[in-house]
């Protein structure tokens, strides 16, 4: 008797899969997983920087004999957001912190470095550059300034060093008919670097 009512339970139940399945909707499963490579893709190619502008620059001196002119310079260094300024071998009369011609205190807000070796103090992954009269030298007006730069600038009564220039990546000149003092070179060549950096971002 017990295996009777088992059996018409079990039919019962064949009977009303095909009703209950009704009730209910299948979908496909979907997943919302991004591969790794294309995530990395994504956050380099989509995401703003922060950064108002990429890249650095910073102000090197060769065996720099002039406070007046180191004070323009830094003065310029200031002024055009120079990250960091390198005195290479500066003269014993210099001290940055009694320069007429700084009277914004340059040193406050730029670090400055003073040693023996320009390229001891020169930042990693920076591109050295020399601005100097050489017969090989490029001109500025045509110069594309590398992302992180530092300026290499020789002494008012002489020229950049020959071991220095033979470590510098590019040499570029200020095409003028007269030469230059320093600190007039060092804002000519920083207000070059910011109008062409200017211009590159808002085209």
């Amino acid at each position: 008797m017990d295996s009777i009512e088992g059996g018409a339970r079990l039919r019962a139940s064949h009977r009303l899969a095909p009703a209950s399945a009704e009730r209910y909707s299948f979908s496909k499963l979907s997943s919302s997983y991004t591969p790794r490579s294309k995530r990395q893709l994504a956050r380099h190619v989509t995401r703003k920087s922060t950064l108002a502008q990429r890249g650095f620059a910073c102000l090197a001196f060769d065996r720099p004999k002039d406070g007046v002119n180191v004070g323009h310079s830094l003065r310029a260094a200031l002024g055009f957001s120079a990250r960091m300024v390198i005195l290479g071998d500066k003269d014993s009369s210099i001290n940055v912190r009694k320069l007429s011609t700084d009277p914004g205190r340059a040193y406050r807000h730029v670090p400055v470095l003073e040693v023996a070796d320009i390229f001891d103090a020169m930042p990693n992954d920076c591109t050295p550059v020399a601005v100097e009269l050489t017969g090989d030298a490029i001109d500025l007006t045509t110069f594309v300034h590398p992302e992180r730069a530092c300026y290499i600038f020789g002494p008012e009564n002489g020229s950049v060093s020959d071991e220095i220039l033979a470590k510098c990546e590019y040499v570029v000149k200020i095409p003028t008919t007269m030469s230059l003092n320093l600190g007039m070179t060092v804002n000519i060549v920083m207000y070059d670097r910011l109008a062409k950096s200017t211009r590159n971002r808002d085209a």
